[in-house]
């Protein structure tokens, strides 16, 4: 059977035995539970069911990324203080939830909106 992930990087050709052990270990503590998991491996080593030698190998690549800080770091933009009011920006499309005042501030106005205002149906006012 074909992997997705059947080719091995440098990083995981350059673990010893023993850190692919402590690895192997650690995944199947966290993937013990979960419906599905098998344990059960074939003479070479890797696991029997399908699924989970392709959650191994995932894992594997995970943690070089995580090791060598290959991921991307993302941080979200901060919610702008609330002036005084309401939106009239019409819909607006842009809104962040103010998570100290529990309420929702329009980014183009900066003025308090709610995400779901009712629709005008006496305008062309359509629903995105």
């Amino acid at each position: 059977m074909t992997y997705f992930f059947n080719r091995k990087s440098d990083y995981i050709k350059s673990l010893s035995g023993e850190e692919i052990n402590s690895l192997q270990k650690d995944f199947e503590e966290a993937c013990f539970c979960m419906p599905g998991f098998n344990s059960d491996k074939n003479e070479l080593g890797d696991y029997k069911d399908g699924g989970t030698q392709a959650a191994w190998e995932g894992y594997m690549f995970s943690e070089e990324w995580n090791k060598h800080g290959r991921y991307q770091k993302t941080s979200l933009p901060e919610c702008p203080e609330p002036l005084d009011g309401w939106c009239n920006c019409g819909k607006c499309k842009a809104m962040r939830l103010h998570k100290t005042k529990n309420i929702y501030v329009c980014l183009v106005c900066h003025k308090q909106t709610e995400p779901f205002l009712p629709v005008d149906f006496n305008s062309n006012d359509w629903l995105p």
